[in-house]
């Protein structure tokens, strides 16, 4: 028995762990009638056989030597057996019968990918084609239950067919026929699997189900990794659906609502997935974003964009690149004033801004309650605008809160949290009402209504309406420059906040801007031909 042989000669043990892994192995398992549990076998090697402190790095090495050996039956989780296979298989029926005896679906898919590893293998095509009629039922029936594993399956199984040439017509594409059924709750399945298999689900859900796919997918942007994003992207790219990822990703820069994650990516990739909506937009994002980690308790240590802004030594530059000096200035203020970023990295940071404008450097003088910053600070709205804010804000209190609670509360019950997919996707939810309540109220309390009665015609400031001409074409447009919350492409009114705005500010009738595109860094040289007020009649206060 082992135990004798580890009491009686423990050296002979020790050298056979070092020498022949498996043999070790098939001893101890000999010895227990061929299955044990891994704590079993921890407790008969460690520490008289392997020291504590090395079995870790051991028994992955011993693993993968067992995983090569038809005998061994090594376990996918820790709390089933580690076996020893009775007698004599031939490699191919040992990867056969671990497909057929693995109960749960991702030993399943395992034990399919070994199989897709070892093809020379198998030179009977009956029985490939019987393999992945088997897996094909087995997910089918686990679609609804367990989506995420069953969808792992079928990826393993089309994988496995794909490299089969004479099962291409034989088998049915499993995963478009999954997706054309259960798309959009498959949608939500895709960040749960290897990175490495998404491109594959995104691709197939593109392709089953077009416009309904891509609108399916785009709500999991906040949820995925920056390798999943940049798949997804490609994707979208390569079949043409970049205008509606590039438009969602830009609402959801100016509505805050994008995670640190793809913010990141998107500074990441400015100049080639995300070129056509880095924007100076985005810092105000970032910032922003900055704030929101900093006051989450859960991502308080790993705040990314903060981390990002310190590593990335041109983000600077390339953001302050996209405007003026005036929009510099209020960047840089910005990052002087956030709470999410620390006394040393504000000033490596305010290093870059003054590398890129020397003027400033006045900002390291100012003190941090200033007046002048406070104002700089206060957002000017409209009366109706602020109005329709304070709305937004009570129905996100009282309606949209609560009801996250209760959906939270629905989906416990539904039991097993991690597969639980409703409870998931209500606390995920719960994450972006936080945000939102947390930049709404901070919005508010920065916010000074006005029917901008005191507008001036004959400079550009906020509430003056502006016509100018294209010096190139002679075409001429009419803007209305209005509140931080009153923009309306369709209506020409954009925000002071603008780029646009930014840059026509201050200017007078007969003065040349060159006037920046808000989503790109082209500019175009206007001439101002005519300013006006608008009319405050349909902005003011409210009784």
């Amino acid at each position: 028995h082992i135990l004798a042989r580890r009491h009686a000669d423990a050296g002979s043990l020790q050298k056979l762990a070092k020498e022949d892994k498996p043999a070790l192995v098939r001893a101890v398992l000999e010895s227990h009638k061929g299955s044990m549990s891994l704590d079993a076998f921890e407790a008969v090697v460690k520490p008289r056989i392997v020291a504590e402190g090395a079995f870790k790095s051991w028994w992955e090495a011993c693993k993968k030597e067992l995983r090569s050996r038809p005998e061994f039956i090594v376990p996918a989780k820790r709390n089933l057996p580690l076996e020893l296979r009775g007698g004599n298989l031939s490699p191919a029926d040992a990867l056969l019968s671990d497909f057929r005896k693995a109960r749960e679906l991702k030993a399943k898919s395992k034990a399919l990918d070994a199989i897709a590893r070892e093809l020379e293998l198998f030179t009977d095509l009956p029985t490939l084609v019987s393999i992945l009629k088997e897996a094909d039922e087995t997910a089918t029936q686990n679609l609804r239950l367990r989506p995420v594993d069953a969808l792992d399956l079928i990826l393993s199984r089309d994988e496995l067919r794909d490299k089969v040439r004479a099962l291409h017509d034989d088998v049915s594409p499993a995963l478009a026929k999954a997706i054309a059924e259960e798309g959009p709750r498959l949608a939500e399945c895709v960040g749960s699997l290897a990175v490495s298999r998404q491109r594959r689900v995104f691709d197939a859900l593109v392709d089953a189900t077009g416009d309904a796919g891509v609108e399916s997918l785009l709500p999991l942007i906040n949820r995925l990794s920056q390798r999943s994003l940049n798949e997804i992207a490609s994707v979208l790219k390569e079949k043409g659906y970049s205008g509606p990822f590039n438009k969602f990703l830009h609402t959801g820069i100016l509505h805050r609502s994008l995670s640190s994650e793809v913010l990141v990516w998107l500074a990441k990739e400015r100049k080639d997935l995300a070129a056509d909506v880095f924007s100076l937009e985005l810092s105000k994002a970032m910032l922003s974003a900055i704030e929101r980690d900093h006051f989450e308790e859960a991502n308080r240590k790993a705040n990314r964009i903060n981390d990002f802004l310190l590593a990335d030594k041109n983000i600077i530059a390339d953001l302050v690149a996209l405007g003026e000096v005036a929009q510099a200035r209020n960047f840089a203020r910005q990052v002087m004033l956030s709470p999410g970023i620390d006394e040393m990295g504000k000033r490596s940071l305010l290093a870059r801004f003054i590398r890129i404008h020397p003027e400033l450097e006045d900002i390291l003088n100012e003190r941090s309650g200033d007046k002048q910053e406070e104002q700089e600070e206060t957002l000017i709205v409209s009366w109706i605008s602020l109005g329709e804010k304070r709305k937004s804000y009570e129905h996100l209190i009282q309606v949209e809160i609560p009801k996250n609670i209760e959906d939270i509360s629905i989906a416990r019950e539904y039991g097993d949290l991690r597969e639980n997919f409703e409870f998931k996707s209500a606390k995920e939810y719960s994450l972006v009402l936080s945000r939102r309540r947390f930049d709404m109220e901070r919005d508010l309390n920065r916010a000074k209504g006005t029917d901008f009665a005191d507008a001036s015609d004959s400079i550009v400031s906020v509430g003056t309406v502006v016509t100018f001409q294209d010096t190139e074409s002679g075409k001429e447009e009419t803007y209305s420059i209005l509140g931080a919350w009153d923009t309306k492409i369709e209506e020409n009114i954009i925000s002071y906040l603008s780029v646009s705005a930014q840059a026509l500010l201050s200017k007078s009738v007969g003065e040349e801007v060159d006037l920046p595109s808000e989503d790109s860094a082209i500019t175009r040289r206007v001439r101002i031909t005519a300013l006006s007020k608008i009319d405050p009649a349909p902005y003011m206060e409210q009784s």
